[in-house]
């Protein structure tokens, strides 16, 4: 019978079936598996001169019967021993291709034929006409691979026979994660290993609601979802995932709750508020923007009272979608109309109340610009998912070659120089210049040695007693002496984290009738 392989001076015969035979070096079978390698490990007869003619020294044939039980097993590889001639020296049996056994399936000889071909470095041929028709074959060279104990010498070849599909590979990576999660796993592979962990953390929820597959749930009767069927090192890496992107999107809600419109915030007062520089007239002229304000939380309260958020199926991203969008997306001119139909005011008010709302939706902007960010290679563009794919996998979440990452320090400030104390005549020159509550800067001639050819240093007028008004001290900067410059309204810090913005800024028309 012909061979499908014979390599030259080759000592094993591998018999797959009755109808595949393959005639290798045992050197390059141990090499290659781990199975054979122990099928191998003792050395076979040394040949005759018939023997030699023959070239068999090992016989591997591929069974799926135990004789010593009588019982038929999954087919594994047995060594038959051979006597000087290259002649086995009991019966064996063999498995067909063409007869129908239920047992295995219809591709395992296509699989085995693939994988002994790769040990020899001959071309294999897949049916890649698509995701659908790949898939299977490779799934089943993996399954004979992992069997043998042969997984590098096909995990390279399977991977990129998988990602040169491109977006047609992403797709159904995101049709099917917790396959393909397994799949990347079993064969090493980074890329669709991100992939799928991207989008089973994304669609955790929906996941956790769709029920396990018919055959899992035979063999373990208590699964209640198709995160089940995941190892549990991937479960594990998957739970520790979805509470990061958990963790995320609360932190938006949060700044959510807490955006106000630039400008609210007015400089701190002293004392009590009729005696500072805040009147109830600077918040009365602040009114509609507050109106907007409130009309914006009102709608947000319900909106996480209805559990649109990332409690939801699909983690809240339609919500957080129109935070990002903005404008129309969400609380629209007729949704505010009906606001108005318990508050009414006039044409004009209700158009200052709508300028604000569209400030505060383009804030929320920014906050909700993290859940947008796609982690993914899936092009979602022209492939829209339902789900958040913003979670960044990290070099530690490989389970099989974890990346250390190692922390960035922050940068240290440095240190400032102390400022130097001015003695003698310096001293006395300032004191004189205060009592005669001069204004304007002197010239004064600093003693380092570093000052010289530097531009004159000026000092300013301190406190005078007996007088209201407000005088600043010297401050030394470098070599010159510059006075302290008193805060105005020019700009005003905003709280809870907001931008620094311009305290006098205000939008809204003063003196608005209602």
């Amino acid at each position: 019978m012909a061979m499908q392989i014979d390599i030259p001076g080759a000592d094993t015969l591998v018999i797959v079936s009755s109808e595949s035979r393959y005639k290798l070096h045992s050197a390059q079978l141990m090499q290659a598996a781990d199975a054979f390698a122990d099928l191998l490990k003792i050395p076979g007869p040394n040949l005759s001169r018939e023997g030699q003619r023959i070239g068999v020294r090992y016989l591997l044939v591929l069974q799926d019967f135990d004789e010593a039980t009588r019982r038929y097993i999954y087919p594994v590889f047995r060594r038959i021993p051979v006597d000087q001639g290259g002649r086995p020296l009991k019966k064996y049996s063999l498995m067909h291709e063409n007869e129908e056994n239920p047992r295995i399936r219809p591709t395992l000889f296509a699989d085995y034929d693939r994988l002994l071909r790769i040990f020899v470095n001959q071309p294999v041929a897949f049916n890649d006409e698509s995701v659908d028709t790949l898939l299977p074959d490779s799934l089943g060279l993996l399954e004979v691979a992992e069997r043998l104990g042969a997984l590098p010498m096909v995990a390279k070849l399977i991977e990129n026979g998988l990602i040169v599909k491109g977006q047609e590979i992403f797709r159904a990576v995101s049709a099917s994660p917790v396959i393909w999660i397994d799949v990347a796993y079993r064969i090493q592979s980074k890329v669709l290993f991100k992939e799928a962990l991207v989008h089973l953390t994304g669609n955790y929820n929906a996941l956790m609601l769709t029920p396990p597959q018919e055959a899992f749930l035979k063999k373990y009767p208590r699964a209640r979802s198709v995160l089940d069927q995941l190892t549990p090192e991937l479960r594990n890496l998957l739970e520790a995932k979805h509470d990061e992107l958990k963790t995320i999107c609360q932190y938006v809600e949060k700044e959510v709750s807490s955006h106000y419109l630039p400008g609210l915030q007015k400089s701190s007062v002293t004392g009590m508020a009729k005696d500072g520089t805040i009147s109830r007239h600077d918040y009365g002229k602040d009114i509609f923007s507050w109106i907007a304000v409130g009309l914006y939380r009102h709608w947000w309260g319900l909106t996480l009272a209805s559990v649109k958020t990332y409690q939801n199926k699909y983690g809240g991203h339609d919500m957080y979608t129109r935070l990002f969008n903005g404008g129309g997306s969400y609380l629209t001119r007729e949704v505010q109309s009906g606001f108005h139909q318990h508050f009414p005011m006039s044409s004009r008010a209700q158009k200052v109340v709508e300028n604000n709302l569209d400030i505060i939706k383009a804030g929320v902007v920014k906050i909700a610009t993290p859940l947008m960010k796609n982690e993914s290679q899936l092009d979602i563009a022209t492939t829209p998912v339902k789900w958040l794919t913003c979670i960044k996998v990290k070099g530690t979440d490989y389970l099989w070659d974890p990346e250390i990452e190692y922390e960035q320090k922050p940068e240290e400030e440095p240190e400032e120089e102390p400022e130097e104390e001015f003695e003698g005549e310096f001293e006395g020159e300032f004191e004189q210049e205060a009592e005669v509550g001069a204004e304007q800067p002197s010239e004064i001639q600093p003693v380092s040695e570093k000052a010289k050819g530097k531009r004159p240093a000026t000092k300013a007028p301190v406190e005078n007693k007996g007088k209201r008004r407000a005088v600043e001290a010297p401050v030394e900067t470098g070599s010159s002496i510059e006075p302290v410059r008193k805060k105005g309204k020019g700009r005003a810090t905003m709280p809870f984290g907001e931008e620094d913005v311009d305290a006098d800024e205000n939008g809204d028309a003063e003196g608005e009738e209602v």
